[in-house]
């Protein structure tokens, strides 16, 4: 076990240097994650979360090393990414078919993947991770803000905010097939109407971050584009 947590680490490590070294530079894959995938993996790979620290001076934004999105940076609380890691592992196979590799498993053989070759990018990194898995596909996810909440469940002086993605990488060709993220700050229910299902739903409360980040996760993953629904009419 202490040897798993040193591996994944040490992969958080390798993905923060090739974030610094690729900046917020976007990729070419927006076309292909606009539209349908009629593609199925036969079998996906998911990587632990990763987090990507806020800069040094406050008010800054962040990019996902692999998209180029830029987000809000934040304060992100010790243990955000076994939160997600474990809201994920427990929503996948109750949402489509399709086998996966969890993300302890997959962490391990990133780590000693990720830079052996100084000038290869993360997203060959990713795709020769799922190779070596026999995947293919991988799904990589990045934390950029995971702020506690300032007070209790009744009042708050500061309420909790989330942003975290998610995105699907092809191994034989490195496409980004599919992306979604969720970047929220919980406000009032005067103040936010439009998620009145939500609160219905979880509790009229303010929420703590890991209750916002399940929230978060439920929400991005109704766009994940393999259900168990649609793979039934394959």
């Amino acid at each position: 076990m202490k040897g798993r947590s040193v591996a994944l680490i040490a992969a958080a490590v390798l993905i923060s240097a090739l974030a610094l070294s690729l900046g917020c530079s976007t990729t070419d894959q927006s076309q292909a994650a606009r539209q349908e995938i009629a593609w199925v993996p036969k079998k996906l790979a998911v990587m632990p979360f990763i987090r990507v620290d806020a800069p040094i001076q406050p008010g800054g934004t962040v990019c996902c090393p692999l998209t180029g999105a830029t987000y809000n940076a934040g304060q992100i609380i010790p243990g955000a990414e076994r939160v997600l890691d474990d809201a994920l592992n427990l929503a996948l196979p109750n949402l489509t078919n399709i086998p996966f590799v969890p993300y302890a498993q997959t962490g391990l053989v990133f780590a000693q993947i990720a830079g052996r070759q100084y000038m290869d990018s993360l997203r060959k990194d990713v795709a020769a991770t799922g190779k070596k898995l026999g995947a293919d596909a991988v799904m990589v996810g990045f934390i950029f803000r995971f702020r506690q909440r300032v007070g209790t469940g009744y009042a708050v002086d500061k309420p909790a905010s989330v942003a975290f993605d998610l995105s699907i990488v092809r191994v034989s060709d490195g496409t980004v097939l599919w992306k979604n993220s969720f970047d929220e700050t919980q406000q009032s229910l005067s103040q936010d109407l439009l998620n009145l299902g939500q609160y219905m739903k979880h509790g009229l409360s303010w929420y703590t971050a890991e209750e916002l980040g399940k929230i978060g996760m439920s929400r991005l993953l109704e766009r994940f584009p393999w259900r168990k629904t649609a793979s039934k009419t394959e």
